[in-house]
């Protein structure tokens, strides 16, 4: 389960998502640099080889551990994606082909336009198919995806089933969860669709798991909070909000956008299997791209840190997130308000500096006071909790 938004606005282009996947899978934010005139010839993806292109774009990457594809991510050209898990009737139950991950990476990296990365999706699509295990303990867990694409000029929402798709452009502001929301109103779509037009949801779609998985409530929740967002003067802080979104004080159930999965031994776990592993946030302005990853589990728990494209650290070493993840184990010990009270203010300084200067300045400033407010880089929690004891 996961949500994607995106919103168009005078002064920027914003995409931002939750990635919420299997609780145990860490997920990775990695720099990916340009690459000119490769003469690789084949690229190994997360389970099949497809012809490699010489010129690749650099990209800033939120990539589940042990997969080749990325959950979402910016390229170096402005153009930002993010994907869903879609349960269409076009399911590929056996045999493996690229996944919806491998897609979204493949379009950062040869597209230069949200329009270009459409096209790099579909054209894709039809040559190799999609599908294979997507999951991690899960193992045949499988699925479509449909995504959200954009730059600054444009946004389109592109939704697929098998190698059937169509594509609708944004114009103010949209978001997509794990539900296909299109219907005869495209502009775009396969061949096949273009000569006899369906309606796509209808056709496609199919009812348990996007009920059992709240996809149409946590939809309607966040086109809620984007419809009451100044598209003038939205910023990363409003959007950090709705990402860390609990429709009650706590954590509830499928129908949270900041979900957490239900508890290991709880007997009803396999409704709530799926938890938020990482988010990001990126503004699209005549300038580039500005970025911000959460890198580690929760975002109620998280601090969001901006990521430039000259970065040379990443947001998520490779024992953050699982430290991270250990510490949520503490919690209520050391509850969210608590948490966000510690990394407020310095969050706060990092979303001004991204907005007015740059990821340069915003990541001084993380460097700065990760120190002071986390007691170590790598401990991924405030003063005082990083040595507490497993129970």
């Amino acid at each position: 389960m996961c949500d994607t938004l995106a919103l168009r606005g005078p002064r920027a282009t914003w995409l931002a998502k939750n990635s919420d996947r299997d609780p145990l899978e860490a997920q990775r934010v990695e720099f990916i640099p340009a690459v000119n005139a490769d003469r690789t010839r084949q690229l190994r993806c997360t389970w099949i080889e497809i012809p490699q292109v010489p010129d690749r774009h650099a990209c800033i990457i939120g990539r589940p551990a042990w997969m080749w594809g990325a959950e979402m991510g910016v390229n170096e050209c402005g153009v930002a994606i993010g994907n869903e898990a879609i349960f269409s009737r076009k399911v590929k139950g056996q045999g493996v082909a690229l996944l919806g991950m491998d897609l979204l990476r493949l379009a950062l990296e040869r597209a230069d336009t949200a329009n270009a990365a459409l096209e790099v999706i579909v054209d894709l699509l039809q040559q190799h198919g999609q599908g294979g295990p997507a999951g991690y303990t899960q193992k045949e867990f499988r699925y479509d995806n449909s995504f959200l694409i954009a730059d600054r000029a444009e946004v389109w929402k592109l939704e697929t089933a098998g190698t059937q798709w169509v594509a609708k452009q944004v114009e103010n502001f949209d978001s997509i969860s794990n539900a296909l929301t299109i219907g005869g109103d495209y502009q775009k779509s396969a061949p096949s669709l273009a000569v006899k037009p369906v309606n796509f949801r209808q056709q496609f779609d199919t009812w348990l798991v996007p009920l059992v998985g709240a996809s149409r409530k946590r939809r309607a929740g966040s086109l809620a909070q984007l419809r009451a967002l100044d598209p003038d003067t939205a910023g990363f802080a409003d959007f950090a909000r709705i990402l860390r979104t609990h429709r009650r004080e706590k954590p509830s159930g499928n129908s949270d956008l900041c979900m957490h999965a239900a508890a290991p031994h709880s007997p009803f776990g396999f409704l709530r299997p799926s938890h938020t592993v990482n988010s990001m946030i990126v503004r699209i302005d005549n300038d580039g791209p500005r970025v911000a990853f959460t890198g580690t589990p929760s975002p109620c728990v998280s601090l969001f840190r901006p990521m430039g494209f000259s970065s040379n650290w990443s947001v998520c070493q490779p024992d953050l997130w699982e430290s991270h993840r250990v510490w949520l184990d503490y919690l209520p010990g050391f509850s969210r308000n608590q948490f966000r009270a510690a990394v407020a203010d310095l969050e706060i300084d990092l979303f001004a500096l991204l907005e007015s200067h740059g990821p340069g300045m915003a990541e001084k400033r993380l460097a700065d006071g990760l120190a002071a407010v986390f007691g170590g880089e790598a401990a991924g929690c405030p003063r005082g909790y990083q040595d507490r004891p497993v129970s």
